[in-house]
């Protein structure tokens, strides 16, 4: 087996993983792969981290609160604030995952696990001397993405208020900033989340996030990874009625595949930027209803299309986390459930 056929291997491991936690907690639904995509997305700024240690990222930030698993699910779901007993058990859990990795270290960094609660001023949990720079790198970028999330989601702990608006949790993070996160990358995740609402045209929204750093960004690699071997291009034409190389495709996948990305989706961005024929991810035939528009949650932002497919059975083509074609477009599946039948959310 090739190094990228073990790490996709990984990657997807790491996926069935989180499908297992969002199970035994359903309240952090999306979650772990919001804080993946913030976490990869905040490090890429950081000079000197290598595409590896991306990935590495990646894989650690969607297994961050695997320790979860070991917890009791009604503690979980509690509501308001817990007593000491309780905190103690849920102040375990980075412990616990970073003990009990469901995959090789190879792929994953388990001290970004074991030290993501740890404040950059030694406050914070697991006990222990790190603080500040000492605290790996990893598990300062998996805090401050988590943080945000968290601020930005609905939690049960905070009862029926609304999660902060994406402003009100960038100033709170930023009194935070020197006490429980790393200054610097609280500054940096400021100027990240900028560039997202720029590129959205508007305010970014967790789901947005997604549908930003998978689909938009892919896209923009994509093109430049086309312009490396062809050169200039017209984004209408770029083959300009040429016969289509079939190692120039698979050049671009092998390109585009990384964390967040798996084969067949690179597949579908690649043939998009190419003006290629799609493939339709979902037959007609395994559609058990019509495709019905989602609505965004109270408190939510999305300034993208989101649609709903209930299906008989889910096409072994298509994963979470993963660009398909439907309906000729592209599209980022960005959930699936079971109930009676499979849900897939699409968003673009």
């Amino acid at each position: 087996m090739t190094d990228e056929a073990r790490f996709e291997k990984a990657r997807k491991d790491a996926e069935e993983v989180r499908r297992r936690f969002e199970d035994h907690d359903p309240g952090t639904f999306q979650h772990s792969v919001r804080v993946a995509n913030w976490a990869v997305l905040l490090a890429g700024q950081v000079p000197g981290v290598s595409q590896n240690r991306l990935r590495r990222l990646g894989i650690t930030a969607l297994l961050h609160d695997y320790g979860k698993t070991f917890l009791d699910s009604d503690l979980l779901h509690k509501t308001g604030l817990l007593d000491t007993a309780d905190r103690e058990k849920i102040e375990q859990h980075p412990v616990m995952g970073a003990e009990n990795l469901p995959i090789s270290r190879e792929f994953v960094e388990p001290d970004g696990i074991r030290w993501h609660h740890k404040h950059f001023d030694g406050g914070g949990y697991p006990e222990g001397p790190l603080k500040g720079i000492e605290l790996p790198l990893e598990a300062r970028l998996i805090a401050t993405a988590d943080v945000f999330d968290a601020l930005t989601s609905v939690r049960p702990y905070r009862g029926r208020a609304d999660p902060y608006t994406p402003a009100d949790a960038l100033q709170l993070m930023r009194d935070l900033a020197g006490t429980q996160l790393d200054p610097s990358l609280v500054g940096l995740f400021a100027t990240v989340y900028r560039l997202e609402c720029d590129r959205v045209g508007g305010e970014a929204g967790a789901r947005t996030l997604q549908v930003l750093s998978v689909i938009g960004q892919e896209v923009d690699r994509a093109r430049n990874l086309l312009m490396t071997e062809i050169g200039p291009f017209n984004p209408r034409d770029p083959l300009e009625g040429k016969k289509t190389d079939p190692r120039l495709v698979d050049r671009l996948v092998s390109g585009l595949v990384r964390t967040n990305i798996d084969p067949q989706s690179a597949l579908n961005i690649a043939r998009y930027v190419l003006r290629l024929r799609q493939e339709e991810t979902f037959d007609s035939s395994e559609l058990a209803g019509p495709p019905r528009k989602a609505t965004t949650p109270p408190g939510g932002f999305s300034h993208h299309m989101e649609v709903i497919l209930t299906l008989k059975r889910m096409p072994s083509r298509s994963k979470y986390m993963s660009v398909v074609v439907f309906m000729g477009q592209l599209w980022l599946c960005v959930g699936e459930r079971r109930g009676g039948a499979f849900e897939v959310r699409l968003a673009r």
